[in-house]
């Protein structure tokens, strides 16, 4: 059996067999496709989980027994936090995309 890569085009192809991967992954996925509403079921069920720890995880860092952290700096996390949770509901609310905050202590 005979296999040859091509890597511009991502395709792999088996002469014994005469039918390229691309083209039966392809047919898989178009058996196999899950309507709009099951993707976002589907994601939102790993990312939730996620958001959700990492949220508890900042959480974490108000403990003073482990850390020190002025006034100023608590009230930056909590506006990130609070301005990122806005951008979310809004995005709900219109069905939008926004683009993504970038924050730094």
């Amino acid at each position: 059996m005979t296999t040859t890569k091509t890597t511009s085009k991502k395709t792999t192809t088996n002469k014994k067999e005469g039918t390229t991967m691309a083209k039966d992954k392809m047919e898989r996925n178009s058996k196999s496709k899950k309507s709009p509403e099951e993707r976002f079921v589907e994601t939102v069920n790993v990312r939730m989980p996620k958001a959700l720890k990492l949220i508890e995880r900042v959480g974490e860092l108000a403990d003073k027994s482990k850390y020190e952290y002025t006034v100023e700096q608590a009230d930056k996390i909590k506006d990130a936090l609070q301005s990122a949770l806005d951008e979310l509901v809004k995005k709900f609310e219109n069905g939008e995309q926004k683009e993504e905050p970038v924050f730094k202590l």
